[in-house]
């Protein structure tokens, strides 16, 4: 099917295309919004005073659902006449998600919480004006819950924010990522030049927050792969972390150690040593074909091997990272590797369901794995298995060109989830973003809006820009209050 807007609908086209790719997930944006072809279906939205009126074109029949409007409600209500056009008259498979597009979709939970709003009540108005199904509904009920108890005071998020800092080097850049991530063989001459700025960047920062009493809770050190870094450079970085930002008011700091072929035991000892007291150790998968399909240059004995040196060191943190729908990957290669996570029983447990980036190589063959990938079945699979084993779903978030309109989820095993992510995911903290691709999220406590900032996600820019970028930070930081 192609589709185009007619010209009254136009105004209306991000809404629209949201959800259309629900349905017709190759659809792009220039088909949707280009000039009408002669093949094309064409969609008309109507708003009128209490109605919206949905007209789709089909070869000159006319298929026209109504839905009353309250105009306060504008987006909502054309999302959800579109959607039900494909579903009701157009026969298409609804999300489990409904007409609910968007990233974070707990947001909108914790505002009907801030509104009064019972888990019931809530329950009810997700399935209802949102069209969720029974099991995404309670499961954001249940993050949310979770959450709230790490949500701070508009006193306390006037003077404590959190840091992330990119170390965005890798041995190799795996077939799915998205993220700023310089190979160690092309880039890393780069990396003395990168430390020397970044530690610039921390500690103008840092001064600057000292001066103004704005306290660090949480500092998460992303990237890339930090432990690429050998360990003096390491050493560098975590010292000017600790001298700078580091207080008595940080209680958690995180260290992505993602590549076990990174990991030494002399890293290992370096992080505990500045105190840093979570850590990510991320397989993606158990299955060995598999890492080497999508350019992971490590066997599952290291992944087996560098989370025990990592207990053996003090670490009682572990975070993993595992990927549902990965290329060849089916039912039976996810049971085996959650059999294998058992094992080893991290703290915290990641599960992504794979999503297509326009920047990742895996991109090139998206359809050949959607077409083959049984995901449904296996996130079920994983849920359940994080239930059975008492693990608690405490962050979450969607993707744009995710596997079956599904999402990412954060479980705890008892009461340790990753602050960070919280803060991250909610944006209810100011977090400054420091490095190559960062973004710095600038919150207003007095009702929770945000304005984005972001660092250049070019190496060599970045470098170039560096005195630009520390100077903004720091007059914006103490413009504050």
């Amino acid at each position: 099917m192609k589709i185009t807007l007619s010209q009254n609908s136009k105004q209306y086209a991000s809404i629209i295309f949201d959800v259309i790719r629900i349905f017709l997930p190759q659809l792009t944006w220039q088909e949707l919004t280009g000039e009408r072809a002669t093949s094309a279906e064409v969609l008309d939205i109507a708003v009128k005073e209490k109605e919206i009126v949905v007209s789709l074109n089909i070869q000159n029949k006319i298929i026209q659902p109504i839905i009353s409007t309250d105009n306060n409600e504008l987006r909502r209500i054309i999302k959800l006449a579109v959607y039900k056009l494909f579903i009701q008259f157009l026969g298409y498979k609804g999300s489990p998600w409904g007409i609910l597009t968007g990233i974070r979709p707990t947001k909108i939970v914790h505002r009907l919480w801030d509104d009064g709003y019972n888990a019931r009540q809530i329950q009810d108005i997700l399935e209802d004006k949102f069209l969720l199904n029974t099991e995404k509904a309670q499961k954001l009920i249940d993050v949310t819950s979770i959450q709230r108890k790490y949500f701070l005071s508009t006193e306390q998020a006037q003077r404590l924010v959190s840091i992330y800092i990119s170390i965005p080097f890798c041995p190799t850049r795996c077939y799915y990522c998205s993220f700023p991530a310089f190979s160690l063989k092309k880039w890393g001459s780069y990396i003395p030049s990168y430390l020397d700025n970044l530690i610039n960047e921390i500690k103008m920062v840092g001064q600057a927050l000292q001066q103004k009493d704005i306290k660090v809770q949480t500092i998460y050190v992303g990237g890339g792969t930090p432990t690429s870094l050998v360990a003096h450079e390491l050493e560098l970085l975590l010292k000017a972390i600790y001298n700078y930002l580091y207080s008595g008011d940080t209680v958690e700091f995180t260290v992505e150690a993602g590549r076990p072929d990174t990991i030494t035991e002399e890293k290992l000892a370096i992080l505990k040593n500045f105190l840093v007291n979570r850590i990510s150790i991320n397989p993606q998968t158990m299955w060995e074909s598999t890492l080497e399909k999508i350019g992971r240059k490590h066997s599952t004995q290291d992944i087996f091997d560098k989370i025990h040196l990592a207990r053996k060191t003090g670490f009682d943190i572990i975070n993993m990272d595992l990927i549902i729908g990965l290329p060849g990957e089916n039912l039976e290669n996810l049971q085996y590797t959650f059999k294998k996570v058992d094992v080893v029983k991290p703290e915290n447990l990641t599960l992504h369901t794979l999503a297509f980036k326009r920047t990742a190589k895996l991109q090139q063959n998206s359809q050949a794995v959607k077409s083959l990938t049984p995901v449904e079945e296996m996130f079920a699979f994983a849920e359940k298995w994080c239930f059975e084993k008492g693990y608690q779903p405490y962050y979450l978030y969607r993707q744009k060109q995710i596997l079956a309109n599904l999402e990412n989820v954060g479980y705890s095993m008892g009461d340790k989830p990753c602050i960070y992510n919280i803060q991250m995911i909610e944006e209810r903290q100011t977090i400054w973003g420091l490095g190559v691709g960062s973004g710095s999220k600038i919150v207003n406590p007095a009702d929770w809006t945000l304005v984005n900032k972001y660092n250049p996600k070019d190496l060599v820019v970045y470098n170039q820009r560096i005195n630009e970028i520390v100077q903004a930070k720091v007059d914006k930081i103490l413009g504050l209050g």
